[in-house]
């Protein structure tokens, strides 16, 4: 068995590349954004005039080995911009890839009921008339289909899932996409709005590797029983018979759902929820510090469990690494209801967490020791460090990384999958690195499991001006969070 972190895109992008073109036989991709034009970054390959994800792929597929890649598709009316990417990104590998070459472009099946048509009928009317004025050139078959239909079909959730396998004994996955926008260093030398934040796992372990190729087969096949659009050769149906178990040691930790039908639905039935059920076990066994990374804190029953186990164990540290605000409300001006009531979820899981902890909690984000332009986003003057990371590491025998974020959506309806893992030196080797990554020169040697650690030199850097702090940490803007934040009571909080 082989683990090993990869944080940032600079490591993350490198290791998948290395992983698919070291396949021999099958390589299995299933991302929620993968565009084919991505630029390669790994020595070797460019030395061998490669350049893109598309060269790469076209030259594995050349070697005879079996590829399946599942990507996901979006609602074509309210997130356009993204679906047009999934249809353009499939093609593109499907136009660049041949051999035994499968691709999907995959919706969740789930539907919006329709009661929520009706609710957001005015909504829907406007984006119809906005498809309507698009060069019909530029429409992919789906949105020419909705543009036809007087009863468009609304997709409330998606594949959110971000991993790889290739001869069912070498694996990647994480919360890190593939395309130019996710692409950044471990230093974040890098415009704000360009700084991207996210942490995977390479693992090498043929038990593991089973049970992640199970599930994507698991995926595919749900994709294929929802009509997703099939390119390159027809899609075929994947065998699930063997259901390989993980160990208590190193498991894959899922979120599966299946699509349902009724007047007032929006979400999908919950199948499998693992992750919300491993970790509110883990986090009821917590004795000295729980570290949680994630774009997203906003599902009460994680809340809860996190205070119940700062009552239960009286020394229990808590470090929450969060983004000041979700990119499309930090990056792109987002101030609508929805927005407003994701936020409010977050500011009242947060407020849990910390009236249970009190000063054993420290709730940070982090920041580029560079002033924030005046038309940007900025967080204590700074330009802000985006975090996408999903990482939860408890005490010195637990560490989920994965695509899951702390809110119903991922715990709940998406299709999420990550790895769990309890060796003692891989968790403690992820713990060090990311305090390395964060904390100051000055941290060293010191106990990085202590919240107050981390508040005061947040706290330090928040009173110095951006070019003069010794770190990326500062304190989480509570104050903006509450400004920002309105409940919307009747909305269902497990899309959110």
């Amino acid at each position: 068995m082989s683990l090993t972190s990869l944080i940032t895109a600079e490591e993350g992008y490198p290791a998948l590349e290395q992983l698919a073109n070291g396949a021999r036989e099958e390589l299995l991709l299933s991302f929620r954004i993968f565009d084919p034009r991505t630029r390669l970054r790994t020595p070797e390959l460019l030395d061998q005039g490669l350049k893109t994800w598309a060269d790469l792929l076209r030259l594995v597929a050349r070697r005879g080995v079996r590829i399946r890649i599942i990507l996901s598709d979006f609602d074509p009316q309210f997130t356009s911009a993204l679906h047009r990417l999934a249809w353009s990104s499939a093609s593109g590998f499907a136009t660049a890839v041949e051999g035994d070459v499968q691709i999907l472009c995959a919706p969740h099946g789930q539907g919006a009921g329709m009661l929520w048509r009706w609710l957001l009928h005015f909504k829907i009317q406007r984006s119809v008339r906005t498809l309507r004025e698009e060069d019909p050139l530029r429409l992919t078959p789906i949105q020419r289909k909705v543009l036809s239909s007087s009863t468009p079909v609304l997709r409330p959730v998606t594949l959110h899932q971000k991993c790889a396998v290739a001869d069912g004994e070498d694996c990647v996955i994480g919360g890190l996409d593939v395309d130019e926008r996710r692409f950044d260093t471990w230093d974040h030398d890098r415009p704000a709005e360009q700084t991207w934040h996210d942490v995977s796992m390479r693992v090498t372990d043929e038990g593991f590797a089973a049970s992640l190729r199970a599930h994507i087969a698991d995926t595919w096949n749900a994709a294929i029983a929802c009509d997703a659009a099939s390119l390159a050769q027809r899609a075929l149906p994947m065998d699930t018979s063997v259901r390989p178990q993980g160990t208590t040691q190193l498991r894959l930790v899922r979120t599966f759902s299946s699509p349902c039908k009724g007047f007032t639905v929006l979400e999908p039935h919950a199948r499998i929820r693992e992750h919300e059920d491993v970790l509110i076990n883990a986090l009821g066994q917590a004795q000295r510090s729980i570290y949680i990374e994630t774009q997203f804190l906003r599902h009460k029953p994680i809340a809860d469990a996190m205070a119940e186990a700062a009552a239960r164990a009286p020394d229990l540290q808590c470090i929450v690494m969060l983004p000041a605000e979700p990119d499309r409300v930090m990056f792109d001006g987002e101030r609508g209801w929805d927005a407003r009531h994701a936020q409010s979820l977050q500011l009242r899981a947060l407020n849990i967490v910390r009236d249970g902890f009190g000063d054993r909690a420290a709730f940070v984000t982090p920041a580029r020791p560079v002033r924030a332009r005046k038309d940007g986003p900025s967080v204590f003057g700074a330009d802000p460090i985006y975090v996408h990371a999903k990482v939860t590491v408890i005490d010195d025998n637990f560490a989920l990384v994965g695509s899951a974020n702390l809110n119903g959506r991922s715990l709940r309806a998406d299709t999420e999958a990550s790895v769990l893992f309890r060796d003692h030196d891989a968790v403690a080797e992820l713990r060090r690195r990311l305090a390395e990554k964060w904390l100051s020169d000055a941290a060293e040697g010191t106990d990085i499991t202590r919240a107050d650690l981390w508040r005061s030199e947040a706290a330090a850097n928040a009173a110095l001006e951006p070019e003069e702090r010794g770190s990326f940490v500062l304190p989480f803007p509570f104050k903006r969070l509450r400004k920002f934040s309105r409940p919307i009571p009747f909305l269902p909080s497990d899309i959110f």
